[in-house]
């Protein structure tokens, strides 16, 4: 068993209730006379930070089990991702349907293009395959996560030694060719060296090396000349365009990694001193995380199954934050919990009455 590390367990949760807050915070919240809920609006570049843990953690479980096959690793993977994300979409589905009054038509295509990971948000990015089942906005992230998992295998036992090097390069090229012809597959090359700097910085953390800009330089300086090139698309254009809307968006999410990887650089130069007082609250919810990620869309920001039961609306989105996550905790640490162990030693219960 992979042994957790609680700054890590600390920002996977504080990631998944601020991008909750991000998506009900739509008015202004006075403080001492002023309104900071500007603090709120980077849900784009707070999903940004999870691709980097994603590389730091995956790393960190591929350097504990280094002969592990791809059998193996798809399945955890898999089951990972995909139980409490088929929990996710039929409680979505039968939510959605009592709401309505009426079963509604599925959109088979749609489901399909989802459980192959191939979403993304259609009204941001060009080219796009499918949107997010359900119109389940978030779950746009989850294909470059998935991709990320499999393409990680993929170059560390190929290429072993050289799969940065692979990685680094073939990001370069994929960049180059998205200002020329954006699509899925550019974009997901393009977008797989963030969390391979997490992967980086978790080698650095195996071999108690300084994660530092020495040691970070090459990472950095690619994600710096895939920036510039995405930047240099952006001037392009020559028209106004929205800060959420490609392809500036890109360009904010390689500009936001640099700048998190700089900042956290600078801080834990000084022992990362005020952390834990900041983020050790959100540790509880890291074991959770994902379930409330995949499910706060509709049970929180578009839910209205208590609209007609409870007239103030903060009492009932605070109701509603509890329902996603006591739903998250039941997906995660009860449904996944048993189906996985199920699948893995499905014959011990039958072992153990034999042996009665």
């Amino acid at each position: 068993m992979i042994k957790k590390i609680a700054k890590l367990e600390a920002l996977r949760g504080f990631v998944a209730i601020y991008v909750v807050l991000h998506h009900i915070i739509t008015g202004s919240i006075l403080l001492f006379g002023r309104d900071v809920s500007l603090l709120f609006h980077f849900g784009q570049e707070v999903v940004v930070v999870s691709f980097i843990l994603s590389g730091f953690v995956i790393q960190l479980a591929a350097a504990r089990h280094p002969s592990q096959s791809f059998k193996s690793y798809f399945y955890k993977r898999f089951s990972r991702v995909y139980i409490p994300l088929i929990c996710v979409f039929i409680v979505h589905y039968l939510l959605w349907s009592f709401e309505r009054g009426h079963f509604f038509s599925i959109h088979f295509g749609r489901l399909l293009g989802n459980l192959l990971m191939l979403q993304d948000t259609f009204s941001l990015k060009p080219r796009v395959i499918c949107i997010p089942f359900l119109g389940n906005t978030p779950l746009w992230s989850l294909s470059y996560e998935w991709w990320f998992y499999m393409l990680f295998y993929f170059f560390t036992k190929q290429f072993s030694n050289k799969a940065s090097w692979w990685v680094y390069v073939l990001s370069s090229i994929a960049t180059a060719s998205y200002i020329w012809y954006p699509c899925f597959l550019n974009r997901q090359f393009m977008y797989l060296v963030i969390p391979w700097i997490g992967v980086a910085m978790a080698q650095l953390y195996s071999e108690k090396k300084t994660i530092g800009f020495k040691n970070l330089q090459i990472p950095l300086l690619i994600m710096c000349i895939n920036t510039a090139i995405l930047g240099i698309n952006v001037l392009y254009m020559h028209s106004s365009i929205g800060l959420g809307i490609s392809p500036f968006l890109e360009f904010r999410h390689f500009s936001f990694a640099i700048l998190a990887i700089f900042l956290f650089i600078i801080w834990n130069k000084f022992q990362l001193i005020g952390f834990d007082k900041v983020f050790h609250f959100f540790i509880p919810i890291a074991s959770i995380s994902y379930g409330i990620y995949i499910s706060h869309w509709f049970l929180v920001v578009k839910a209205s199954y208590l609209n007609a039961v409870i007239d103030n609306h903060n009492v009932r989105m605070v109701i509603y934050i509890l329902v996603c996550i006591l739903f998250a905790y039941f997906i995660e640490r009860v449904v996944y919990v048993k189906i996985n162990r199920w699948i893995i030693y499905p014959n011990k219960k039958l072992t153990s009455l034999k042996t009665k």
